[in-house]
């Protein structure tokens, strides 16, 4: 008789456990949400500056062969001369709402992107849908 009441309290988790391990579980996702967050920001700044690099690599090439920068006040969809392909398609800023921000007077350009996870803010820069906090130049 002892061991069958003893057998019935034990067999079922009491309400404290239950909710002490649903708290530890919410606890644990909560964590790894925001981390998956903060690594897709990462990411995507990480491809922003990829971006502006290649960007920067072949408006570069595009002055050894034309003696300068293309003019302009936005990125054009191709970066080429009448006889060459610099870069078939510029790429865009993964997030739909940002642009990367250009311009350029021949003699130099700047390129703009706004990092997610960035908090300082480059002055000389136009609208890049956010406020911009990295810069690449032409070298001087």
């Amino acid at each position: 008789m002892y061991w069958e009441s003893a057998m019935k309290k034990s067999a079922a988790f009491t309400l404290i456990e239950i909710l002490v391990t649903i708290s530890i579980i919410a606890l644990l996702t909560m964590i790894g949400v925001t981390n998956f967050r903060v690594a897709n920001q990462k990411a995507r700044d990480g491809r922003r500056q990829g971006d502006l690099e290649q960007i920067k690599a072949a408006l570069e090439l595009y002055r050894t062969d034309q003696g300068k920068y293309p003019i302009g006040a936005s990125l054009p969809a191709t970066i080429e001369s009448a006889t060459t392909v610099y870069m078939n398609e510029v790429p865009d800023d993964p997030v739909a709402a940002q642009t990367y921000y250009f311009s350029s007077d021949g003699e130099t350009y700047t390129l703009c992107a706004g990092l997610e996870l960035g908090t300082d803010i480059v002055n000389g820069c136009g609208s890049c849908g956010v406020t911009c906090n990295y810069k690449v130049t032409s070298p001087l």
